[in-house]
């Protein structure tokens, strides 16, 4: 779970500022997982981030196996979901 959130991070830094991979990364290695899908979540969404059928995938797939994460977090991004 660690290396799949940690990969989803840097696969996102294009969209995430210096403190705010740091702060998601600080997040990962507390083992706070579902507060760090959740932070991300509200990172993509409320800054208006770009974000892919395929990151939105790779998003549900790590929520579906956490437990804790908020589902209205999973609705809020997939209603931004850019497919072009």
């Amino acid at each position: 779970m660690e290396a799949e959130l940690a990969e989803l991070i840097h696969s996102s830094r294009d969209m995430l500022s210096a403190n705010e991979a740091s702060d998601l990364l600080e997040f990962i290695e507390a083992r706070q997982y579902a507060l760090a899908i959740e932070a991300l979540c509200g990172i993509l969404v409320d800054e208006e981030k770009h974000v892919t059928p395929d990151l939105y995938s790779r998003i549900h797939s790590l929520v579906d196996s956490l437990d804790g994460v908020d589902p209205y977090v999973l609705e809020r991004v997939r209603a931004v979901v850019r497919h072009h």
